[in-house]
């Protein structure tokens, strides 16, 4: 079996310190790339490090899989403009220079109800990152739009909190469609996308709640 390369951004966030651990362990994978903005101080055979400036990197790395687990809040990111960096440009500018260095799969974090034709900011600024990766042309693209994410936070997201706990008091009446709405760990996220990921289905696929 041949193994592979990824690249992960967001390495450091929720979500993206569980897939790294998991790439880390996985035996399909040979290297592993984060791009950082300081030194996690991680040290594994299979970790390569790179500290970089989203807005001025103009470079690329050898990968096959690009995963991306960037993401922020308006409360963290004080402005609309610092959210869209991280949620918006800085998703496109990677995937388009690794798109033009030879990665074949693009794997990312949105959220339910993204739409770049939506008037909620958020949703939308979600949306635009959809519809822009897809005009890239990956051979494969695995948008994962989860509900509300579990596991330990290192901020706390008080509108999040309340919201998670809300909808696990009505999962058992989230049937059907509503399924999508259910809250998910973010430890299930992180393993839905090594799946896709080793999948070998050149294709663009969208992943719901429900399905993660």
């Amino acid at each position: 079996m041949m193994q592979r390369t990824a690249l992960l951004l967001g390495a450091t966030g929720l979500t993206g310190s569980l897939l790294l651990n998991l790439l880390l362990q996985s035996e399909d994978y040979k290297k592993v790339i984060i791009y950082v903005r300081k030194s996690t101080n991680q040290i594994h055979p299979k970790l390569v490090e790179q500290i970089i400036y989203y807005d001025t990197i103009e470079t690329a790395v050898e990968a096959d899989d690009v995963f991306c687990c960037l993401g922020t809040t308006i409360k963290i990111a004080k402005t609309k403009e610092a959210f869209e960096k991280v949620d918006l440009h800085y998703p496109l500018k990677i995937a388009a220079l690794q798109h033009k260095a030879g990665s074949t799969q693009f794997l990312v974090v949105s959220a339910m109800g993204a739409s770049a034709s939506s008037s909620i900011f958020y949703s939308k600024t979600k949306g635009l990152m959809e519809v822009g990766l897809e005009a890239i042309g990956f051979e494969s693209l695995y948008i994962f739009r989860p509900s509300f994410i579990m596991g330990n936070r290192k901020e706390e997201r008080m509108g999040e909190k309340i919201g998670i706990a809300i909808s696990k008091m009505i999962a058992p009446l989230m049937l059907g469609p509503l399924k999508n709405y259910q809250p998910v760990e973010a430890s299930a996220i992180a393993a839905s996308m090594i799946a896709h990921a080793l999948s070998n289905q050149k294709r663009n696929q969208l992943i719901l709640s429900g399905k993660i």
